[in-house]
């Protein structure tokens, strides 16, 4: 079982590694965008591979617990006075640098699995959130593909329609739209991960994706299929 020191190495070596994937970043951002407003709360923010794509925002909030990452951010976007980032984790929010019903879009992109409690998680997004404001979320799915990647990561599970909507609704939050993305990437975890028992993301096999990526959207609006690499799910807070 990797320690945290280990985990925390390999997830700012794989943000890196993603971080030259334009082509795949944008296609993500892409799936979010029209759910997302002008007040953003980006939660584990990273080295800005999403937030780049959020700087037309009128403001925007990113929490992120890795030092090395944050400062990588900071420096990144220092000259744009819409971004300001909080060094710290979820759990530490609502807070003065972060307060409650202070956004409109609450967005979090391959964080929440990460997390123990994702209910708990979710609930925090779900304070962080306005009342008419929208908690979006990217996670893998499927534990059928849940390999070594996956454990090198420090990933507690992947999800399926079913359990993340279990976990939304216990956190107070009304599913509002749901969609599997990258059928061709389920394949990819699923060897490299299971099948080759990789623990880093191959920087080769992530650069031809890259590439691919225009025919592989392509592929997934001709033909949507009931499965994919990572789950999107919207909500908002439950008034009733």
């Amino acid at each position: 079982m990797a320690g945290a020191a280990d985990v925390r190495s390999e997830v700012h070596t794989s943000l890196e590694v993603l971080s030259e994937l334009y082509n795949y970043n944008h296609w993500l951002f892409n799936k979010v965008r029209p759910f997302v407003g002008e007040t953003v709360c980006e939660v584990g923010c990273g080295i800005g591979n999403v937030t780049q794509f959020l700087l037309n925002r009128r403001q925007v909030v990113g929490i992120e617990p890795l030092a090395a990452s944050l400062r990588q951010s900071t420096r990144r976007f220092r000259d744009h006075l819409n971004t300001r980032f909080f060094n710290g984790v979820l759990q530490d929010c609502p807070n003065e640098a972060v307060p409650a019903g202070a956004f409109d879009t609450v967005l979090c992109m391959n964080v929440l699995e990460h997390i123990e409690d994702d209910v708990g998680a979710l609930y925090t997004m779900c304070l962080l959130c306005a009342p008419r404001g929208r908690v979006v979320v990217l996670v893998p799915a499927h534990m059928s593909i849940y390999g070594e990647l996956d454990r090198a990561f420090g990933h507690c599970r992947r999800y399926n329609r079913k359990t993340l909507a279990v976990a939304f609704r216990e956190a107070g939050l009304l599913p509002t739209y749901s969609r599997y993305i990258n059928t061709i990437g389920y394949f990819g975890w699923l060897w490299e991960g299971r099948c080759l028992h990789r623990r880093q993301i191959n920087p080769r096999s992530a650069r031809l994706f890259n590439r691919l990526v225009p025919f592989i959207d392509a592929f997934e609006r001709l033909l949507p299929l009931p499965f994919g690499q990572s789950l999107l799910m919207v909500g908002r807070p439950d008034s009733r």
